[in-house]
């Protein structure tokens, strides 16, 4: 089973570039956010197994989304 992989960055051309490039090594890109609080609702939606985030994102940047998908995901352990 192909690992589930969620892109957040705020620049739409880095997203797809990583959607290239994960998708051709057998990743499986299920969800796309361009800002840390769509990354957050996006998580909750497409369950993924792995957030690639960027660091400067407008809204909530990344290492504050970071820091929720972290409290998210041990709150669900």
């Amino acid at each position: 089973m192909a690992t589930r992989v969620l892109l957040a960055d705020d620049h739409a051309l880095i997203r797809q570039g990583l959607r290239a490039l994960l998708e051709r090594q057998g990743f499986q890109v299920v969800g796309e956010a361009s800002d840390g609080q769509e990354a957050l609702r996006s998580v909750e939606k497409a369950q993924p197994d792995v957030a690639i985030v960027d660091i400067s994102m407008p809204i909530l940047n990344g290492v504050d989304a970071a820091r929720e998908l972290k409290k998210s995901a041990q709150g669900q352990r």
